[in-house]
């Protein structure tokens, strides 16, 4: 009996070490866990808190706002200018030709897509293990700047929030991203930055939605 009991306090005292070493130390607490893929919200306001977002890509910039209507339209392109003296919506002091007025059609579209970016999701929030040029986030390939709004005016004391876009990951499947104010980076999946540039400034010159795959060779 006596090798019988001796093991058992063997064993027990292993187990007693164990408990104060955890107690101590923390070494056999599980793993915090980790929020699924897609989950991360990145901002905290919606397409109506919005008044005007400037885009700037690879040395171009776009600028939706809306119009006294409180419709989107972007600025340069695909709106017009009131004219007549029926015009509506004039400010005070403005005459009819310098009020923009959207393309219903136009508008429409341009508030969904903002609806669906102000919902972005990241797949994953990481701290940045190099400098911020081994991410693309040095001198950013992209800038998504969202401004709020006071009534029916855009708000410029200082922007909701700044996104800065850098390169995509190896697999080419999510960029890497960065919050104004934020040391840490966000995988934001391509297809969300690439809607929003591609309203911006054309499926032509915006990336496409996911890698492209080398054809399979044919005799």
């Amino acid at each position: 009996m006596r090798p019988r009991l001796l093991i058992v306090w063997c064993l027990l005292a292993m187990l007693l070490g164990a408990i104060a070493l955890h107690e101590a130390t923390g070494l056999f607490a599980p793993d915090p866990p980790q929020p699924p893929t897609g989950t991360i919200p990145m901002f905290a306001f919606g397409e109506p808190d919005l008044g005007q977002v400037e885009i700037i890509y690879r040395g171009q910039s776009a600028v939706l706002m809306r119009d006294p209507n409180g419709l989107w339209f972007q600025h340069g392109a695909g709106h017009r200018h009131g004219g007549g003296a029926g015009a509506s919506g004039a400010a005070d002091g403005a005459t009819p030709d310098d009020v923009h007025a959207s393309d219903p059609e136009q508008a429409a579209k341009i508030a969904e897509q903002l609806a669906v970016t102000t919902r972005m999701l990241a797949d994953r929030r990481v701290e940045p293990e190099q400098g911020l040029d081994a991410y693309g986030l040095f001198d950013p390939q992209a800038v998504f700047l969202f401004y709020g709004r006071r009534g029916d005016q855009p708000d410029y004391g200082r922007p909701l929030d700044v996104l800065y876009v850098g390169d995509l990951l190896p697999t080419e499947y999510a960029y890497y991203t960065m919050r104004d104010g934020d040391d840490a980076l966000f995988l934001v999946p391509r297809y969300q930055i690439a809607l929003m540039l591609a309203l911006a400034f054309g499926e032509a010159q915006a990336p496409s939605l996911l890698p492209s795959r080398p054809s399979a060779a044919t005799d």
